[in-house]
């Protein structure tokens, strides 16, 4: 490969959020939480907001500074609206906004 005055070399992976596209939180230790890749990198996500909505827009969980371990969302309910605390979500389509700033501001 050769490069020249019209190729940009940019680095592959640097401040990047990949959302994964489901998640089973059923126990078997895979796939457990929505996982949401590098936004836990402080660097270059310094703050995040993440919500998650049912099918009706009934907000089922929310958190700042989401980070794929301790804040993290795994299919139960954070007690809004008509669902109850604590209780397991059915299976089913799910909404998320992300909300965040860059290492830039």
């Amino acid at each position: 490969m050769t490069v020249d005055d019209d190729c940009i070399v940019a680095p592959i992976g640097t401040c990047v959020i990949d959302v994964k596209n489901a998640f089973s939180p059923n126990g078997d230790a895979l796939n457990e939480v929505f996982t949401i890749l590098n936004i836990e990198d402080r660097t270059c996500f310094p703050t995040n907001t993440v919500e998650i909505y049912n099918r009706w827009g009934v907000l089922v969980f929310e958190t700042n500074q989401y980070d794929n371990s301790t804040r993290v969302f795994r299919g139960i309910s954070e007690g809004r609206a008509t669902v109850n605390k604590s209780a397991e979500l059915p299976t089913g389509t799910y909404f998320y906004i992300i909300q965040y700033t860059d290492g830039k501001g």
